[in-house]
């Protein structure tokens, strides 16, 4: 569930196609909203860093916020959800060339969010759907603060962090707010074979996030989208995955896509042959053009 070579690659890849939308039209009043972090001002933006929507200590319930100038109570969110295992990663990770173009020319709002992080046998799930919760929450609440529609989200997560976009979505979202979701090779099934074999990598990353080593009990249901995904809660999923991927395994993604297209809902699968967990720069420009397009047709 490791991003940091695939988001290095995509920054590389996707700066040199990339270019920002200029506007600059005033810098909102964040008094209130900001913790921690200093406001900065861009050309078609401002950025929110640090600000604090939860009582979790160090650094875990902080996000980053970037504001499109041309916003208004009609402005969708997008939601971005980190990867590393559920043990590590950053709301940093989010590469620059991507806001440019989702919140400086396409003018969503968007927040990345740190969550609780497994350490040391604490913070086991779910504290990270109530994490997500958390955040989701308090972003709504700001929303006529700050102009944008607090009801409505498209949460993009990467690995692990997909895992949780798809987990909210499907099994978490209460108040029907998710809208659609994007996954880059997130884990659907924590039963599964295929990811739970004694010994893998995977198996004890699963084992240590859950906090147990049996693959039946509840709690891996629980944890497991796959298994909350119904008819009434599915939402326009997009999957991206390798299939040589060595730490998720591509059945996870495929299997997932299956049962949202039996349930009948919206749904696209891109498979890469011979990637692995993590994407090369040609291959990190099609995830993106793809997702671009998604965006533009279930969440414009």
């Amino acid at each position: 569930m490791q991003i940091g070579q695939y988001l290095c690659a995509f920054i590389i890849f996707v700066s040199t196609l990339l270019t920002s939308h200029r506007n600059g039209n005033g810098v909102p009043s964040s008094a209130n909203y900001v913790k921690h972090g200093a406001v900065t001002r861009h050309q078609s933006y401002t950025r929110i860093p640090d600000v604090q929507y939860g009582d979790a200590g160090n650094n875990d319930n902080l996000l980053d916020a970037y504001l499109p100038d041309d916003r208004n109570s009609h402005t969708k969110v997008i939601v971005y959800i980190h990867g590393g295992s559920w043990v590590q990663g950053d709301k940093t990770e989010f590469p620059k060339p991507l806001i440019e173009e989702l919140v400086g020319k396409r003018k969503y709002a968007l927040a990345s969010l740190n969550y609780r992080l497994v350490k040391d046998g604490k913070n086991i799930f779910p504290a990270q759907i109530e994490d997500v919760k958390k955040a989701l929450a308090f972003i709504s609440a700001h929303a006529a603060e700050y102009r944008y529609n607090g009801n409505s989200f498209a949460l993009i997560g990467a690995s692990a962090g997909a895992h949780l976009a798809m987990l909210y979505a499907y099994g978490y979202d209460s108040l029907k707010q998710v809208k659609t979701v994007v996954d880059i090779f997130g884990p659907t099934d924590l039963s599964d074979e295929t990811v739970r074999k004694a010994g893998s990598e995977s198996n004890d990353i699963i084992s240590n996030f859950l906090g147990t080593t049996e693959a039946s009990v509840k709690i891996v249901e629980q944890a497991s989208p796959y298994f909350q995904l119904t008819s009434q809660t599915g939402v326009p999923t997009i999957l991206f995955h390798g299939t040589a991927d060595e730490l998720v395994h591509v059945n996870q993604s495929e299997k997932l896509y299956k049962k949202l297209q039996d349930l009948g809902i919206p749904s696209q699968i891109k498979l890469y042959p011979g990637e692995k967990h993590e994407l090369r720069p040609p291959v990190a420009a099609g995830v993106f053009a793809t997702m671009i397009a998604w965006l533009e047709k279930y969440y414009p």
